[in-house]
């Protein structure tokens, strides 16, 4: 590939030819314009067969040909700036000169536009005057850096382009995977259901007549359906929070929140939920609240090796924040696990106490919420006496 191909390819990758006027480049002219005491000023960039003008001052065209050009001209030239101080004097730009209609005096300082890293030229931002001009050290060193923030614009620009495709691709396989999840789960959860009702009958009328080890197998196969079942439980809350519109508040009775938890809790025996409240009703999304307690507290039931499972939550507040602690006397978190546990699918290599492993799911969904409600989580731990998760929900 010759130069001239390596160099349109490098401009074309950019997307900017064509495109509507920008005002950091517009900025850029001006400054040219006005700092070279100059009518016109352009940031031009050469296509194969025309010169096209991201933005110009003094000229109404928005492009022209190659052949008309100054600034192809000066490419050609020179891959460094260039000054003309008499520009119908010059052999070369006297031709285009006379082109674009001057017949005795006039001037153009050009300086490249290059792509950083290959030094590829895409054009030029260059000053043009009707009469003759000059250009002073500091006027040509001050168009030379407003040359190399336009190569950063347009990298820049480029950048964005690239990033903002890129997740427009992800949120297109994100959108996908989640539907493909939601559809799955849900068209899974009938026959699994149903496995598991099956397993129970078959328990039943088989009691007593099945060896230890086949008692044993069908155990086995309800422990696995019920993991199984959890965790496409989870996978679609996981979901479908993603839907929802969490800046939506309600005013709620903080007792009967409590008391609508645990009615939603599998396994309710044994276990004691009390409340301390410095409020009668709380002013939050109902929705985003249920799921962050709900989870809460299931773990600090079902991660729990004591008799008595005590879950205490304690609702205070400050000028920014509804302030929740829930706490539990279960079988605690090792420190070094307490950023890992709010990544999805991370499980931790831990049976509950109906002796099946987590999903995953769980608090990455509370910290999922959490992030939605601009809050934050924290936690303290103490293995064998119990952990603390505390919420900071924005008011």
């Amino acid at each position: 590939m010759n130069y001239e191909d390596k160099r349109l390819e490098a401009l074309n990758s950019y997307e900017i030819l064509d495109t509507s006027p920008e005002i950091e480049f517009d900025n850029i002219t001006f400054l040219a314009s006005t700092l070279c005491n100059t009518p016109i000023s352009t940031i031009t960039l050469v296509d194969k067969y025309r010169q096209w003008y991201k933005s110009k001052i003094g000229i109404e065209a928005r492009e022209s040909s190659r052949e008309t050009s100054f600034c192809s001209l000066a490419m050609e030239k020179s891959s460094e700036t260039i000054v003309i101080e008499k520009l119908m004097e010059d052999e070369d730009f006297r031709k285009v000169g006379l082109m674009n209609g001057l017949t005795d005096s006039g001037f153009y300082a050009g300086v490249p536009i290059k792509e950083n890293g290959t030094g590829l030229i895409l054009g030029t931002l260059c000053v043009i005057d009707y009469k003759n001009n000059s250009l002073s050290e500091s006027q040509i060193k001050s168009l030379e850096i407003l040359a190399e923030q336009t190569s950063k614009l347009f990298e820049m620009r480029r950048r964005f382009k690239k990033l903002t495709k890129n997740n427009e691709y992800l949120n297109l396989r994100y959108s996908e995977l989640e539907k493909f999840a939601g559809v799955i789960s849900h068209d899974m959860k009938s026959p699994l259901n149903n496995i598991i009702s099956l397993i129970k009958l078959l328990k039943d009328d088989v009691d007593h007549k099945l060896s230890s080890d086949s008692i044993e197998y069908i155990d086995h196969i309800e422990e696995c359906s019920i993991q199984l079942k959890n965790y496409i439980d989870g996978l679609l809350n996981f979901y479908k929070n993603d839907n929802i519109d969490f800046s939506q508040k309600n005013e709620l009775i903080v007792s009967s929140l409590i008391d609508e938890i645990k009615l939603m809790q599998n396994d309710f025996t044994n276990v004691n939920v009390n409340y301390q409240s410095d409020y009668d009703t709380i002013n939050i999304n109902k929705y985003a609240l249920i799921q962050i307690l709900h989870n809460l507290i299931g773990n600090g039931i079902k991660y729990n090796d004591k008799e008595i499972v005590e879950i205490k939550i304690d609702f205070s507040e400050n000028a920014s924040y509804y302030i929740i602690k829930v706490t539990d006397n279960g079988i605690g978190i090792e420190t070094k696990d307490f950023l890992e546990i709010y990544e999805s699918f991370k499980i931790l290599n831990v049976k509950d106490r109906y002796g099946n492993y987590g999903t995953g799911l769980g608090l990455s969904t509370v910290k999922k919420i959490v992030d939605k409600l601009n809050g934050r989580i924290e936690i303290t731990s103490e293995l064998k006496k119990g952990t603390t998760f505390t919420l900071f929900l924005a008011k």
